[in-house]
């Protein structure tokens, strides 16, 4: 099946944004990140991006693109927003977009279960 890579990336950008909210609400009784509770939108976001950073770290333009298109600097600043609507706009590369956007949809599926219970 093809997927149309911007509309996923936009689809995906609507859950994060969703779940975004739900976290701060729930800040010190989220039970999203396992062991650490009450982390930060900012840090889940971080810990997202350098996940995917080390995943793809071989993809050279993929870690340009991150710092280019997503504000992403290791382990120190990084926006899931920006990246997604970036994907939707300006891909690194279709294949590599559609990894990473099954990457990301499997997180945010994970930690939208997390926070339904």
């Amino acid at each position: 099946m093809k997927v149309n890579t911007s509309l996923l990336a936009v689809q995906l950008l609507g859950q994060w944004n969703r779940l975004s909210q739900v976290h701060l609400s729930l800040s010190s009784g989220c039970s999203c990140a396992g062991s650490m509770p009450g982390i930060a939108v900012t840090d889940l976001e971080i810990n997202i991006i350098d996940f995917l950073c080390e995943k793809y770290k071989k993809e050279v333009a993929f870690d340009q693109w991150l710092k280019q298109f997503a504000q992403y600097r290791e382990g120190h600043t990084g926006s899931l927003s920006d990246l997604l609507k970036n994907i939707a706009i300006q891909p690194p590369s279709k294949s590599l977009a559609t990894r990473v956007l099954n990457d990301l949809s499997n997180t945010i599926t994970s930690l939208n279960k997390s926070h339904l219970g």
